[in-house]
């Protein structure tokens, strides 16, 4: 199903009282013509801060307080109401609901052009100082209906050129032909500051160099800024962006060919700075293979109790943890690594508020962590959880584990081999339920991306020369699109632009 996504703006206030010091607050979604209660539809409760995020729900400013599901009498009961925030319903309702806070409630109408079989993401902004709330809402559908998305590939014989993109409609996940924005050699690894999205950093295995690009050009080509060296064979790249201090700008690349890790400053114009820290892993795994000298395969920043870097090392079994000093990345004290049972063979990692994820290649495992804090040095401790395979049971192939990310309390992890896209529920405890691996579109499901407003998926087929197309429906099941999707030789990597609110 088609999922879309509207924001509403109160034009019209009523009243709320008691809502302030009430401990429970009752959320009522009925059917608006029959009254009938809507059942097991998900609600968000957001907390949110000052004018500005009031009224532009999305805005990064907001935090996820609650998500439930509403029960047979429709109703979903929360322990405390923020002072300001964002309901954010999820139904596939064909025609106009009833929202009610603790009784008080406001008819939500969907806007013309609506698609009937939908998923609808509605987003509710109220006040609850007592004195505030809703009773008519205007729909301000998206100024844009596409988002650019661009692609690393491999070059050479199968006729890729560099950097490429693509345009993607919001409403249709219609994708336009592929356009080469930058020449360069084997950019397998891309990354945008993560904030304004102005710059793109690209690395590239063959020439052993990280590449800094300015996007936003009329011609729509990237704009070279500058380039470092890296190690030998960089294969991914990170990328963390704030505007706080200049010491929140920072990219690390990790170099498969020698397994070590660079780290570099940023310049504010998006210019790769000094480099602030390298190292050079050496321990190799105990198993044979590939794992017979230490090949470091990611690196992802994580701001979980102090600024970090997360490396997982394919060939040592190991995950390595930095952490960000006054000019510097250095070894964590009491957890330098995790250490991996051999023949694991880490490849990527993503982390939650709570628990880390690591994504084993040789294996098709994931390996689920829980963080553990104290004072001075966080995280300082990590307790494994679980071991969960990527493939389904019974599956006695060949494959190898790529990519991992998550949306929407789902995780997503892709098989090269079987040639999927595994579907995980993640439990509260953090552990992972797999749902269903569903065929990747081509062969060689290296990478793939979710659009920012959570509609569709791109998976990026390398041995098939293809990306492919997913629509993303309620409780984030995948549905391929065959007559989407597009053409292009040896994709490695797509990610989204981001574009800003245009409501």
């Amino acid at each position: 199903m088609i999922k879309r996504s509207w924001t509403f703006s109160v034009i019209a206030t009523g009243l709320l009282a008691g809502c302030v010091m009430a401990q429970q607050i009752t959320v009522a979604i009925r059917d608006h013509e029959t009254g009938a209660p809507m059942e097991n539809v998900k609600v968000d409760q957001y907390r949110t801060s000052g004018l500005l995020t009031l009224l532009n729900p999305g805005y990064v400013g907001e935090t996820l307080v609650s998500s439930k599901q509403t029960n047979k009498e429709g109703i979903v009961m929360f322990e405390k109401n923020p002072r300001a925030g964002t309901y954010q319903v999820s139904s596939n309702t064909r025609s106009p609901f009833l929202f009610e806070v603790n009784g008080k409630g406001v008819v939500v109408k969907p806007p013309q052009g609506y698609a009937g079989n939908a998923v609808n993401t509605f987003h509710i902004p109220y006040r609850d100082n007592g004195k505030r709330f809703l009773e008519e809402v205007i729909f301000c559908e998206r100024g844009s209906d596409e988002r650019t998305a661009y692609i690393g590939t491999y070059t050479g014989d199968g006729g890729s050129k560099g950097i490429y993109r693509v345009r993607v409609n919001e409403r249709t996940g219609a994708i336009s032909a592929p356009e080469l924005v930058a020449e360069v050699d084997n950019p397998s690894f891309l990354a945008l500051n993560d904030k304004s999205k102005k710059y793109l950093y690209a690395v590239s295995e063959s020439s052993n160099k990280v590449f800094a690009y300015a996007l936003g050009n009329e011609d729509g080509m990237l704009k070279l800024l500058n380039e470092a060296e890296t190690g030998a064979g960089p294969c991914h790249v990170a990328c963390y962006w704030t505007t706080s201090d200049d010491w929140s700008k920072m990219l690390a690349v990790a170099n498969y060919g020698d397994g070590s890790v660079n780290t570099w400053r940023l310049e504010n114009d998006g210019r790769i700075g000094r480099q602030t820290a390298f190292f050079q892993n050496n321990h190799t795994s105990k198993a044979t293979g590939r794992q017979q000298s230490p090949h470091a395969h990611g690196a992802v920043f994580t701001s979980v109790g102090v600024m970090g870097l997360v490396v997982p090392d394919l060939g040592a079994d190991r995950v390595y943890m930095y952490h960000h000093g006054p000019s510097s990345f250095y070894p964590f004290k009491t957890t330098p690594w995790i250490e991996l049972p051999p023949g694991r063979g880490p490849r990527h990692a993503i982390g939650t508020v709570s628990h880390l994820y690591i994504l084993n290649e040789l294996s098709n495992t994931i390996s689920v962590y829980k963080y553990h804090f104290n004072s001075s040095e966080k995280p300082h401790l990590f307790t494994f959880i679980e071991e969960v395979s990527t493939l389904p049971e019974g599956f006695d192939g060949q494959s190898a584990a790529a990519e991992l990310i998550i949306g929407n309390w789902q995780l997503y992890a892709s098989n090269r081999g079987h040639d999927s896209i595994a579907r995980f529920q993640i439990e509260k405890d953090g552990r992972l339920k797999l749902m269903e691996c569903t065929p990747c579109g081509g062969k060689g499901p290296r990478h793939f991306t979710i659009m920012p407003d959570g509609r569709w998926m791109l998976v990026a087929n390398q041995d098939s020369n293809n990306i492919a197309l997913f629509r993303i429906g309620q409780n984030g099941v995948l549905t391929h699109i065959p007559e989407g999707g597009v053409d292009i030789a040896s994709p490695t990597c797509v990610i989204f632009e981001w574009k800003k609110s245009q409501w």
